[in-house]
């Protein structure tokens, strides 16, 4: 039961001055008497979740529900009759009004009665009192006024014949005057533009108890009965004039208005009373909006000029009451949209659990410009869901909350929310993209977990809140997790604002070459699109020229694609250069002559591109990676291939990955760093060629104890394989992990444990898409066995860590065997036994003895012994020394 606050200060007043006239006795009866003078108001919204209280509703409560729109909502099965009804004792003059829903065509056994007076609780009993019913056979129902007599029912007015003939959500208003005259109205669009249905004069009954809803329904419609905002009480009386709540600019020489409540037609279509300054004068033409009635359209005889601010002025307009606004003036200017006036700002797209907001996703919009923005025609496009939003000011500097329809009165606590039937969000990797109604891109933002920085919060429960609106092209460096206590912070400046401009030279990451007549060119950030979309910025060499044409590729502006006028020819490598004024999307200019190289790539060959680098147990807040190195003197692309795990006693290749599905050139001596989490790699380890990182979808797993890893062709050709263990680490380290495991020479086999050294930790422990910390390659000294370099200190710094064993023989067929003596002849390590080798080639010893300990400083003995299968042995004795810091 609740009071409204008029009757709350009468009360209160009138308590006041009793208690100075009255004893405490007198005071006693009117608090007793207080609950049933009040009881000829009822309102009830079933905003707090519950009919069984505030007011109380009773009857088949079973049979009910409140539902997650919070609604009251029949919630049967078979074919039945429910009812509840609540305590409400009318007063002489009274309104009743609701909202009622019935989701099917009703008819004689599917309908309902809202008892406005009733005698009884029990509304199916005979009763005395007045019901409105809504359903009847036949394409003529329409909204009747009844007089139940016991149970015999009169009719005493009815509607507009047809009008509820089909399901309707419709809003109704009846008022009774104290001499039993009624009037029945209804807005069939469910708002409070309410038209008149009926009138009648009764006074048969002028007293009741109860108000309440009776439903007949079969079992098809036992659950697709609704009712809501109820209120019995007082008439209300309309004395507020309308406003003017906002002004936008509808084409280039018209406006929308919008006021708070629907306004008289009459008035709202007489051209003078609405005139701007700046000499546009009043409009030529005004009419209300034949859906809205409190939206009125203007056109003025003059173009609005952009950016200019202008002055409206309204006056004489009244509402449907006869209310007169005040005289008002609101400015207004055109700004021609363009990209990034309006941002997407932030993003819940993993509630659960949730920290402190209602548990749904949603996105906020922000208009960061200095005019209000109407988002009629405006697409969202959320993966592969494309919504389009309604007529919508956007306020300039102002939010917008979009959710799903479930979601809307949760959020509406925190700002303005559009809703959507079907509205969901993936968790990571996911594209948006805001458009205007002319296509136009005006912000696009591909997130995914990384960018909530925190592990903890990238669980749930936390948005991702962009951190400065003047970044928008951004990306990962301008988005992080919400440091707002509730987890988020919608409809407001977010908890993350603060300046964060990109002042980042751009650059050009690299060329691929998807056939002989196509580039792609991608650069290390969002470019300007009508710049990198300019044939004439671009030039290539060898008599190539200007290329026909160049498209920006949307939404992220990243590429471009080049088409050229000839094919390329095999076998060349041709630099292609870029010239003009290009720029950022924060306005940075791409250095002036900026290039880059592209040739048609030939398919490798196995043994061309190596394994060079892996890690394979990543420390906390990290990732695993494998480093790619092209050691041959052909171009490559890794559009054609592959990484996966490999079994080396089957040969199966399992779980592949392609690399990559567009193309990217691997020129020789390049190096790539593969991961499923760049961001992660850099952040744990430095690079000096960020832009050798490619993002994997799947990587591969790769166990921290043990594993095997490929590279091969997408036909399945082997390309490279490497199967790893822990103990291949540098037994001396306090823990291995977090460090990769690098290759020493990229041409000696890639199955050579003794080729393999853990990286050094002067570099931090990895070295991504640059050269290995401990790579070494043996210089040929002419000699059959060489040692370098001459002391070597295993204290893994990255200099001079291994000693590299190289051998070059004049005939093919031995095999070798080589052991490392100290100087008092002690056996320390077997390093190689009986193994083939070639006419060439090179191990290395890591100065580990057998017993994986570090051996001590000294002078040591390598005996190396090689052997052919016709008897004849080679032996060879060479020293070294193995240095350190005493």
């Amino acid at each position: 039961m609740f009071v409204n606050e008029l009757q709350k200060y009468y009360i209160y007043k009138r308590t006041i001055l009793i208690r100075y006239q009255m004893n405490k006795i007198e005071v006693s009866i009117i608090l007793i008497l207080l609950p049933f003078l009040v009881k000829a108001q009822m309102s009830d919204n079933f905003s707090d979740g519950d009919f069984t209280a505030n007011p109380e509703w009773i009857g088949d409560a079973p049979q009910f529900k409140v539902n997650s729109s919070l609604q009251l909502q029949l919630n049967s099965t078979g074919d039945n009759t429910s009812c509840l009804a609540t305590a409400c004792n009318p007063a002489d003059s009274m309104e009743w009004s609701f909202w009622v829903k019935l989701a099917f065509s009703p008819s004689d056994n599917n309908f309902t009665r809202i008892y406005l007076m009733s005698d009884q609780q029990e509304l199916k009993n005979n009763l005395n009192g007045y019901y409105v019913k809504l359903g009847e056979s036949g394409a003529n129902d329409a909204i009747e006024l009844v007089k139940q007599s016991g149970n015999i029912m009169t009719t005493l007015c009815r509607g507009s014949a047809g009008l509820i003939s089909g399901s309707f959500a419709i809003r109704i208003r009846v008022i009774r005057s104290p001499g039993g005259s009624w009037q029945v109205y209804c807005d069939p669009a469910g708002g409070t533009e309410y038209g008149l249905q009926g009138t009648a004069n009764d006074k048969t009954f002028g007293t009741s108890s109860w108000f309440g809803f009776y439903c007949k329904y079969t079992s098809s419609n036992s659950s697709k009965f609704y009712f809501d905002e109820v209120y019995a009480g007082p008439v209300r009386i309309d004395n507020l004039a309308p406003e003017l709540q906002s002004v936008s600019v509808f084409s280039s020489n018209s406006l929308k208005l919008q006021f708070t409540e629907a306004v008289d037609s009459v008035s709202a279509s007489i051209p003078a009373n609405y005139s701007a300054d700046q000499g546009l004068g009043p409009a030529v033409l005004a009419r209300r909006d034949p859906e809205n009635h409190s939206v009125v359209l203007l056109t003025f005889p003059g173009e609005f000029i952009p950016d200019l601010g202008y002055l409206l002025s309204v006056i004489n307009i009244r509402d449907l009451a006869g209310n007169l606004i005040q005289g008002t003036q609101m400015p207004f200017s055109r700004h021609i949209i363009r990209a990034f006036d309006v941002l997407i700002n932030e993003i819940m797209a993993d509630p659960d659990p949730p920290v402190g907001l209602p548990g749904f996703e949603y996105l906020e919009l922000f208009n960061r410009c200095n005019s209000p923005v109407d988002l009629l025609g405006w697409s969202l496009t959320t993966g592969s869901s494309i919504k389009q939003l309604p007529s919508f000011v956007l306020p300039a500097t102002g939010y917008v909350i979009l959710a799903n329809d479930a979601a809307g009165q949760a959020l509406e606590a925190y700002g303005p929310v559009i809703t959507f039937s079907s509205f969901s969000l993936l968790n990571t990797r996911t594209s948006l993209l805001l458009k205007n109604p002319e296509g136009q891109i005006i912000h696009s933002v591909s997130y995914s977990e990384d960018w909530y920085r925190s592990d903890y919060k990238k669980e749930g429960g936390w948005s991702l809140e962009q951190i400065d609106p003047l970044n928008p092209c951004g990306d990962a460096g301008n988005w992080m997790a919400s440091n707002d206590p509730s987890g988020g912070s919608p409809g407001k400046v977010n908890s993350v604002n603060a300046p964060n401009p990109d002042h980042l030279i751009p650059s050009i990451a690299r060329v691929g070459i998807p056939d002989n007549r196509h580039l792609l060119i991608s650069f290390s950030e969002s470019m300007d699109s009508s710049a990198i979309a300019d044939p004439l910025s671009y030039s290539v060499d060898h008599g190539a020229g200007n290329p026909l044409a160049a498209r920006a590729v949307s939404p992220a502006y990243k590429q471009a694609e080049i088409t050229l006028a000839d094919p390329v020819s095999e076998g060349i490598i041709y630099t292609l250069t870029l010239s003009g004024s290009m720029t950022d999307c924060a306005g940075n200019a791409l250095p002036a002559s900026s290039s880059a190289r592209f040739a048609i790539p030939a398919v490798p060959k196995a043994g061309e591109i190596v394994l060079n680098e892996i890690l394979f147990d990543p420390k906390a807040g990290c990732v695993d990676f494998v480093e790619i190195y092209n050691r041959s003197s052909a171009v490559m692309d890794l559009r054609d291939l592959t990484l996966a795990t490999y079994d080396t006693l089957t040969a199966v290749l399992s779980s592949v990955s392609d690399i990559s599905k567009e193309s990217i050139l691997l020129f020789p001596g390049d190096y790539y760093l593969l991961t499923s989490d760049t961001a992660a790699v850099k952040q744990c380890y430095y690079t000096t060629n960020p832009g050798g990182f490619i993002r994997m979808e799947h990587l591969p797993a790769m166990n921290n104890d043990a594993g095997s890893v490929a590279l091969a062709l997408k036909t399945g050709n082997l390309i490279d394989h490497f199967s790893y263990t822990a103990s291949m680490q540098y037994p001396l380290l306090s823990s291995a992990e977090g460090v990769s495991l690098e290759r020493i020479n990229p041409d000696r086999p890639s199955e050579d444990i003794s080729n393999w050294h853990s990286a050094a930790e002067n570099v931090g422990f990895a070295t991504p898409a640059y050269r290995n910390s401990q790579f070494g390659v043996p210089e040929n000294s002419g000699n059959e066995i060489s040692l370098s370099p001459d002391i070597f200190s295993p204290d893994n710094d990255g200099h001079n860590d291994n000693l590299d064993i190289a051998y070059s023989f004049s005939t093919v067929g031995y095999n070798i065997t080589i052991t490392v003596y100290d100087a008092t002849g002690h056996l320390i390590r077997n390093l190689v036994s009986n193994e083939l080798c070639g006419t060439s080639g090179s191990y290395s010893w890591d100065g580990i003895t057998n017993r994986r300990l570090k051996a001590p400083i000294g002078r040591y003995i390598i005996y190396i012994e090689v052997f052919d299968l016709n008897g004849n042995v080679k032996r060879f004795k060479r020293t070294t020394v193995l240095g350190g810091k005493l």
